[in-house]
């Protein structure tokens, strides 16, 4: 596991503190894939912090490369999306990025990555691969999700001591909560919850892919994790983590990787665990465990 600290200059955006951690827990392999950076649309506009965590589907072949060319993929699309197409001979000064915009660059990112992935495996002859998608990408006090399979995001409102999941699982088990034809209990332990209906290599996107927005007050957490943090509890064991561990970021970070090989997971575990602060500030402070 890789431990460092970086302070960055000041940009005048948004101080940001967050925490990465990925092992292999009992497999041999680690096929997560995890991935932050920031994007300037344009000289003197608002940053833009992205997040992102990626499963290669477990069990399959390939499933490392699968998941780190998912990402590197969907970065470049963004790259593309929000900063080339933006600059590249604009004379005129480019209008502030919005929600909508933004809405519809990870959109597109989602359409190339699937391309992209979908000729890899062919190309290959590797059969059913794929990987898992949830991407986050933050502006100023708004951040703009979407996801593919069953890798989550969840918000913790520091304020209200409270948890919520974003994101919903594109799985069976997920396909028959939406339906109401099981609980979020029974959806735990249901043996199709790893059976993903959509995945990034899958032959067709969603008709209307997921895209949610959250407001973000400050002190607020994010967590953007593969499903082997997360599928082992219930919502109240995960905010109860949170709760007890106030803001310390590395102790829910530990607690939510251990208590969950407690409860009998052994798939990989990848997490971004990212807290909202103030604007203009001087440094960037970032943890990687």
């Amino acid at each position: 596991m890789f431990q460092g600290k970086i302070s960055g200059s000041d940009l005048g955006q948004t101080k940001q503190t967050y925490i990465v951690s990925s092992t292999t827990n009992q497999r041999e392999t680690n096929e997560d894939s995890f991935q932050l950076f920031s994007l300037i649309p344009a000289i003197g506009q608002s940053l833009i912090t992205v997040l992102a965590v990626a499963d290669g589907m477990g069990g399959h072949a390939h499933g490392e490369e699968v998941s780190r060319e998912a990402l590197r993929k969907v970065s470049l699309a963004l790259f593309e999306h929000l900063t080339v197409e933006r600059s590249l001979n604009n004379l005129e000064k480019a209008p502030p990025l919005d929600t909508e915009s933004l809405s519809q660059a990870l959109l597109n990112a989602l359409e190339q990555a699937n391309a992209h992935v979908k000729r890899m495996v062919e190309a290959n002859k590797w059969g059913k691969a794929g990987s898992t998608l949830v991407i986050a990408a933050i502006l100023d006090d708004i951040a703009v999700v979407t996801n593919l399979g069953d890798s989550a995001m969840f918000h913790y409102q520091m304020s209200k001591g409270q948890l919520t999941k974003i994101t919903e699982d594109h799985s069976v088990a997920g396909v028959l909560l939406r339906a109401q034809i099981i609980t979020p209990e029974m959806a735990q332990h249901h043996e199709g919850r790893h059976r993903l209906e959509y995945y990034l290599g899958c032959p067709n996107l969603p008709p209307e892919p997921p895209v949610y927005q959250v407001t973000l007050a400050l002190g607020d957490l994010l967590l953007l994790c593969s499903d082997g943090v997360s599928s082992s509890f219930s919502n109240e064991q995960m905010n109860k983590i949170f709760t007890e561990a106030g803001s310390n970021l590395s102790v829910i970070a530990e607690h939510l990787v251990m208590e969950a090989r407690q409860l009998g997971e052994t798939d990989n575990q990848t997490l971004i665990l990212w807290q909202h602060h103030s604007k203009a500030v001087t440094a960037f402070d970032t943890l990687i465990q």
